[in-house]
Parts: structure tokens; C-alpha cells; sequence
């Protein structure tokens, strides 16, 4: 495996970790880290890592959307994983990574 691909696994790892850390030490009542409600978004209760998890809006997964959850940021900084020209994940940053493809899981079942 690359070291890119070792930082980009490690980042998603802990990223994932973050996110389900605070999920559960919230109570779901909305504040900062919940995503916009609305078409596009992810429910709150969607597990990481499923079909679920998506958000429509910035074609990422939703526990790794930092455009809609800004308390993800630091985690991503702390690996390295941050395009400050662009404010997103270097991982997720198509301006920098124009052949990049994120995408989404399989539904459950689906072949």
C-alpha cells in the first residue's frame, strides 16, 4: 500500500472514530453536529460506512462531511488530510484531485 493510501486509511479510521465518539455522547437533539435536515442528508442515526451515509449535497459520506459538520476539521488536520486552498479534505478536495472518485456504498442486499 502507498503512504497515501496508509494516511487516507488511518484518516477515514479516525475520522469514523470522532464521529461516533461524539454521536454518541450527544443527544441526537440536533446541535452543531447534526447535518442540515432536509433532501440530500444523511439521517442522524446512519451508521458510517453504509448506503445511509450520504450526503447528496457534497457527494461524500455524511460522518466525513466537514462542509456540513465543521467539527470534523480538526480530525482530518490532525492526519494531515487538509487542502487549506480549498477548506475541505485534501481526500475529498476534486479541485486538487480532478480524477478522484468517492463513492457511494451499496445499498444493503443490492447486488
Amino acid at each position: 500500500m502507498t503512504s497515501r493510501r496508509v494516511r487516507l486509511a488511518a484518516a477515514v479510521v479516525f475520522v469514523s472514530a470522532v464521529s461516533w465518539s461524539y454521536a454518541c455522547s450527544t443527544s441526537g437533539e440536533g446541535g452543531a453536529s447534526s447535518p442540515p435536515a432536509g433532501e440530500g442528508h444523511a439521517a442522524a442515526n446512519a451508521q458510517p460506512g453504509t448506503w445511509e451515509d450520504w450526503c447528496g449535497e457534497h457527494g461524500v459520506p455524511e460522518s466525513q462531511c466537514t462542509r456540513c459538520n465543521r467539527t470534523l476539521v480538526p480530525a482530518f488536520k490532525a492526519v494531515n488530510d487538509w487542502c487549506a486552498e480549498h477548506g475541505l479534505p485534501e481526500s475529498q478536495c476534486r479541485a486538487c484531485n480532478p480524477n478522484l472518485r468517492i463513492e457511494r456504498p451499496a445499498k444493503r442486499g443490492a447486488r
